[in-house]
């Protein structure tokens, strides 16, 4: 019989496939916003960059609405604010409406998804915890690079406002029904029992964030997407400011996507049998390597060999996450503990966005904030080699003892 755990990967794949490969497909509609409506990159840049800082506050309050509700009602309310903020993109004339219908509804759309789905298939599995979590993100490497062309393919023929009404309408159709398939853990639910799971230790929220632990994974997911989320803004503006044609760059843009669904389950399944903190140390180097190779790319080979390095090691670390947080902290408060984190992702999320941009705006040229990415990303390498496994909390009986 099947495991139904698989099942859950597999609709959580799907789903961070719509929501976050869509979301990647913020900088095929870049240049098209900046001409269209004559705003500055900074402008632009500042839309994401809220999307990032309020998709990552949502983070706690839908890891604890999943601990506490399950995963098929955050996601709904995901997926239906998602589908709204796409929608009402057609209509923007001002910097207030891109704010608020990318910057805060699709925000919303997006802080409901990402801590429920990892959450989720965190608790169904264990020894193949890192392989059940690659497979899963692997579905955003899978979305950025089938949906970052199909973007740019839909802004050829019906323009970037009716762009966005359609993709409005594939989240919702596809995305509603996927999210009722998602159960929260697999004790109760009669469905079949799970040979997988063992009794853990649990870190409650207060004690996960008192741990050395717990913000060595803070600073580097935070790096991390302040990486990401700069090069994914702002690498088709810099490869069509050199003279390559933007569908070209729409391509190598979605093969970051594409490589980094082998850095997904590569390193996840790896990280299962060799540990995470191997696995963090490669693919932070392999990141700060491309951003430097980045810095001397003028031909079109050149970025997609950035594409190939970068995508394998940026999707590599994405599973190490929630994977070494259910390791360490346990998983019945890992929505909590995880959504934390998250606040580190959009903090990173709003500064990389902002920082390219307003470097690019001052100096006209991205190299200064590519040597700020790299240098970031080696300090994150030497992190994951730092970090430690957090002590084990006492339990109520052993705190007792322990006091007398």
């Amino acid at each position: 019989m099947l495991f139904y755990g698989w099942v859950i990967t597999a609709s959580g794949c799907i789903i961070l496939l719509l929501e976050w490969g869509f979301q990647y497909c913020y900088g095929i509609f870049f240049t098209e916003l900046c001409q269209d409506l004559g705003w500055t990159r900074i402008i632009i840049s500042g839309g994401y960059s809220l999307f990032m800082v309020w998709h990552s506050i949502l983070s706690l309050p839908a890891g604890w609405l999943n601990d506490r509700y399950g995963p098929r009602l955050t996601l709904a309310l995901s997926i239906i604010s998602l589908g709204i903020g796409y929608g009402l993109m057609s209509i923007i004339n001002a910097p207030w409406q891109l704010y608020l219908f990318f910057g805060i509804l699709v925000g919303t759309g997006n802080g409901l998804c990402f801590v429920p789905v990892t959450s989720t298939v965190s608790r169904w599995f264990l020894g193949k915890r890192g392989t059940a979590l690659g497979i899963t993100l692997a579905g955003i490497g899978i979305g950025t690079l089938i949906l970052a062309p199909f973007a740019q393919l839909l802004i050829f023929n019906f323009d970037w406002r009716n762009s966005y009404l359609i993709i409005a309408g594939i989240v919702i159709i596809v995305g509603l029904p996927l999210s009722q398939l998602m159960r929260l853990q697999p004790a109760g639910t009669g469905l079949v029992s799970n040979s997988e799971m063992e009794s853990e230790v649990d870190f409650r929220f207060k004690q996960a964030i008192k741990t050395k632990a717990f913000w060595f994974l803070f600073v580097m997911y935070g790096v991390l997407i302040l990486v990401v989320q700069m090069v994914m803004v702002h690498l088709k503006a810099l490869i069509t400011d050199i003279g390559i044609m933007a569908t070209i760059a729409a391509t190598i843009l979605g093969l970051i996507g594409g490589v980094s669904i082998l850095g997904r389950i590569v390193m996840g399944s790896g990280s299962d049998k060799f540990g995470r903190k191997a696995f963090f140390f490669i693919g932070f180097l392999l990141i700060g390597v491309a951003m430097l190779w980045l810095m001397k790319a003028s031909q079109a080979w050149h970025f997609y060999l950035f594409s190939a390095l970068f995508g394998f090691g940026y999707g590599g670390c994405i599973p190490l996450f929630p994977a070494i947080t259910a390791d360490w902290f346990g998983t019945k408060f890992h929505g909590s503990i995880f959504g934390a984190l998250l606040i580190a992702a959009g903090i990173g999320g709003a500064i990389g966005p902002l920082l390219g941009g307003y470097i690019f705006d001052l100096a006209g040229s991205y190299d200064i904030a590519i040597a700020t990415g790299a240098t970031l990303s080696f300090i994150a390498a030497a992190c994951g080699l730092l970090i430690k496994v957090p002590e084990r909390p006492l339990s109520g009986l052993e705190a007792i003892k322990w006091r007398t």
